[in-house]
């Protein structure tokens, strides 16, 4: 099982992929040890190779650094982007089976969270950053649903959508493993030996920046290889400046899109759960065993921190 990240532990901050702001970063440290959490920088925080932060091998050591030092209770990435996907075939999956801790971020960092589930059975938390959220005006409600999971003391941890912006569109009840993050992250590690089983889970979706073709070009490819035959739930959280301004050619909406694929499926589907790249999140934990019922307006994760 995971180990718990306790009040006043120390937490790991790293970089694998894009250099964060240092400005940002400094403010999202400044929270943590406020909140009386001690942190531990890693060196890509500072490092710099092109737009990553810090080449391969520099990010791979960070990580396996943060996994197998006893005094790290848990890894907060500081921010997303791109490079994830360079290191999958370099980590040791061993030894982070050996040392499980919770690795918090989402973005790219979707990639890190579906290999370590595949590969060592490590659970994550697909939720805010030192160099994003921390680093900035945290909301209440992200603040919630981040700590609430990261602190709980239950062996379930309900989130009820009912005074939320989420559209139930199918309705139904639906059980499995939380799984998903970043649609085109998700997409592009299809194929390799690091991409999970999607067979019987709740996928979640969530996309930024990304013209509707190109939204439509990632569903595309998980329908072709069977992802939407195999789950049993659909959480379509926000897709966020996912518009084509392009006056040159008619384009569809976001929406259409998202319903011309999951208008009439046979599960449980919800539209515009809070989850995603906006500031107003639930953090979504990758690999749990999880619960979706419409007629409840809710959904429950067994505890990060239980088998």
């Amino acid at each position: 099982m995971l180990r718990r990240i306790q009040k006043g532990g120390k937490l790991g901050v790293i970089a694998p992929g894009f250099q964060p702001n240092p400005d940002k970063l400094q403010k999202g440290i400044d929270y943590l040890t406020k909140l009386g959490y001690a942190v531990k920088k890693g060196k890509s925080l500072t490092a710099k190779h092109g737009y990553l932060a810090g080449d391969d091998n520099l990010r791979i050591d960070d990580l396996h650094s943060m996994f197998s030092d006893p005094e790290i209770d848990g890894i907060i990435c500081a921010r997303g982007g791109w490079g994830c996907l360079r290191l999958l075939d370099k980590l040791d999956y061993d030894m982070i089976n050996q040392n499980p801790k919770l690795l918090v971020g989402y973005s790219d960092i979707t990639t890190l969270q579906l290999a370590l589930w595949q590969k060592a059975g490590i659970p994550s938390l697909s939720g805010p950053m030192a160099a994003v959220e921390m680093g900035g005006e945290i909301l209440e409600f992200t603040e919630k649903h981040f700590w609430g999971q990261i602190n709980n003391r239950h062996p379930e941890y309900t989130i009820n959508f009912k005074d939320t912006e989420t559209i139930i569109w199918q309705s139904g009840q639906a059980e499995g493993r939380l799984l998903g993050g970043c649609l085109s992250i998700v997409a592009s590690q299809l194929g390799t030996g690091f991409s999970p089983n999607y067979r019987d889970s709740i996928l979640f979706l969530e996309e930024v920046g990304e013209k509707p073709y190109r939204v439509d070009r990632s569903l595309a490819q998980l329908k072709q290889a069977g992802i939407f035959n195999q789950i049993n739930g659909l959480i379509l959280g926000n897709f966020i400046d996912c518009v084509d301004e392009n006056d040159d050619q008619e384009s569809f909406s976001i929406e259409e899109v998202l319903q011309d694929y999951f208008g009439n499926s046979h599960y449980p589907v919800l539209f515009n759960f809070p989850y995603g790249h906006g500031m107003k999140k639930v953090s979504m934990p990758v690999g749990v065993l999880s619960k979706l019922d419409t007629a409840q307006t809710n959904i429950k994760f067994v505890s990060l921190f239980i088998k």
